[in-house]
């Protein structure tokens, strides 16, 4: 990889802590501004519909229960019969008995109203006129019967049925008392025999209605609408009445006072009919100031993202300069190390897992100096044993000269022994001294067993017995040197020596199921329990160095798949067994 490339792909500290800080910081801002941006204006619309129509329906319900109200009142009233009795006599004097509980009767029905509404009794020929406030000249019946008084709701509805009670919102006028009187609630009264006596009207101020709607002022404007008499008031602003033409903004419902939410421009109108009544409640709710909240928010997320961008920058800096300082240190004592300089030691980081770091670093470059060091005194000593190694090798050559006089001599003199031993021993040496193979089969070995033994038989005579069997199919097999001769020299100097008597000796080198079995078996004193150690790598630092050096160097060929075992007992003998895979010879086929 080029090095310009390997820059393109490797970052700096500081680029991926900014990159990681404003995912984790910045992006979800971004996407929440994003989405509220793209979707937040239909859903605050579709929400302030849901609102404006959740509010006008429960208004409405509440001005059907205060106008119900009202219009019982005016039943119970029209109908009392103290009430009837008066208008027909249409005579009341003002101190009389009759009047005072005419009075009584009016103030109980309207109990706790009276700040709210007001009720007006008058007869036909305007002589009884009676009222829970100041009666209103407006209906005093003898100089106020014209139709054309849109203020007058008796002379206005004439015809209102016997049973029904008439509520209407024409009657919007400033009570003598200085309230508005924002709706009205006609009632004719009749006797018996269905004479039209005189008129029973409540009139409804302003506060009984507006204190009861609208009450978190979440709707910019209620109108109270009479689509029959095409009159409108205001619940909000209750000294605004009048025709549709001085509220142009209905003309969005064109003429449809059902119950539905229309949207027009910034505005959002709701209808409904109000219960029990012919009047509509409509609701008028500006989208404009959530718009504005909503404009708020987005500024509010556009600064949340730069402080947050900011903050990333910042507090990546931070970060990497506390990361980055101890990496800088710890490489640039790597790189005085590779420069060739052990003495260097890093001091530890502040921070915990770097601190472990240069532990560890600290660690390694001592085991370095350490090694170093032991790779020094080992090379000393390779250069000592190979200085000893040509020193010795004038003694070979003496030595087998010399063997070659004897030989010689032996001959000339007839001496057969002599010449034999020569001869054996010669091979032994051969064997023995030979350091370019580190290996050789098991014929070779066998060899070098019967030059052994039949120097011993010179020795010893007619005492030693000797019988040695060599596996043909195993013949070939090659293991490392002087296996098997350590062992039958254990067996004849510790083994025979000290006993008495004749002396046997076994060497049995044989193959069974890809394994090769040796073993050395003699019926010498034997040697007590516990001499050896159980594990026999525990013969290291033991005077057993003939039997240990065999097993080591199995072990180091074979590993897990050599045994070795050793087995004696006292004034019957010890057998020595070892067996080993047989592995590939290089010699398959030949015979010994």
């Amino acid at each position: 990889m080029s090095k310009k490339t390997w820059k393109l792909k490797n970052k700096t500290l500081f680029g991926r802590l900014l990159l990681y800080f404003i995912i984790v910081l910045v992006v979800p801002l971004g996407l929440f501004s994003t989405f509220y941006t793209l979707t937040g204006k239909s859903n605050q619309v579709r929400y302030l519909q849901r609102q404006a129509m959740d509010i006008i329906m429960m208004d409405a319900n509440r001005l059907g229960n205060i106008l119900d109200e009202y219009r019982h009142k005016a039943y119970t009233l029209s109908t009392d019969d103290m009430v009837v009795r008066i208008l027909q006599e249409d005579m009341l004097d003002a101190n009389t008995s009759a009047s005072r509980e005419l009075y009584q009767l009016l103030f109980g029905v309207m109990r706790g109203d009276t700040y709210l509404a007001s009720a007006h009794l008058v007869s036909n020929s305007g002589k009884v006129r009676i009222s829970t406030h100041e009666f209103p000249e407006v209906f005093d019946l003898r100089y106020q019967g014209n139709d054309w008084d849109m203020n007058n709701i008796i002379s206005q509805n004439q015809n209102v049925s016997q049973t029904a009670s008439l509520i209407s919102i024409g009657g919007h006028r400033t009570a003598e008392n200085g309230r508005q009187v924002l709706a009205s609630v006609l009632r004719k009264v009749y006797d018996r025999a269905g004479n039209n006596l005189g008129y029973l009207v409540v009139e409804i101020y302003a506060e009984a209605l507006t204190d009861s709607i609208n009450t978190e002022r979440v709707l910019g404007e209620e109108l109270l609408i009479d689509t029959v008499d095409f009159y409108v008031s205001s619940l909000t602003h209750p000294e605004k009445f009048g025709s549709f033409k001085l509220f142009p903004e209905l003309a969005t419902l064109k003429a449809d006072f059902s119950n539905k939410v229309v949207q027009e421009g910034t505005s959002i109108f709701a209808t409904t009919t109000v219960p029990g009544t012919s009047l509509i409640l409509a609701g008028i709710i500006s989208s404009v100031p959530f718009q504005e909240n909503l404009n708020q928010w987005l500024w509010a997320f556009a600064m949340m993202m730069g402080i947050g961008t900011i903050l990333a920058i910042a507090l990546s800096l931070l970060f990497s300069r506390s990361i980055a300082k101890p990496i800088r240190g710890l490489a640039s004592s790597m790189e005085a190390v590779e420069s060739g300089n052990l003495q260097t030691k890093k001091e530890y980081a502040k921070i915990k897992e770097f601190a472990q770091l240069d532990h560890c670093f600290n660690v390694m470059v001592e085991q370095i100096r350490g090694l170093l060091h032991l790779t020094r005194e080992e090379q000393q000593k390779v250069a000592e044993a190979e200085r000893k190694a040509l020193e010795s090798q004038m003694n070979p050559h003496f030595l087998f000269n010399t063997l070659n006089t004897i030989k010689a001599l032996a001959r000339m003199h007839g001496e057969e022994e002599i010449y034999t031993i020569t001869i054996k021993l010669g091979k032994l040496l051969r064997s023995t001294i030979d350091n370019h193979e580190s290996e050789c089969t098991l014929k070779e070995s066998m060899t070098l067993i019967d030059s052994y033994l039949t120097i011993q038989k010179i020795r010893f005579g007619e005492k030693l017995h000797v019988t040695t069997v060599l596996d043909p199919a195993c013949a070939m097999v090659k293991t490392p040197k002087l296996i098997i001769q350590p062992l039958v020299e254990n067996s004849i100097v510790h083994g025979l020596e000290p006993k008495a008597g004749n002396w046997n000796i076994e060497v049995l080198v044989q193959e069974k199921n890809g394994r090769i079995f040796l073993t050395v078996k003699d019926d010498g004193i034997g040697f007590p329990p516990g001499t050896l150690p159980e594990d026999l790598d525990d013969l290291a630092n033991s005077t057993h160095v003939g039997v240990y050096n065999v097993y080591r160097r199995l072990t180091l060929k074979y590993g897990k798949k050599m045994s070795f075992s050793i087995v004696s007992k006292e004034m019957e003998g010890t057998v020595v067994s070892i067996s080993f895979p047989r592995g590939n010879d290089e010699t398959k086929g030949s015979t010994v």
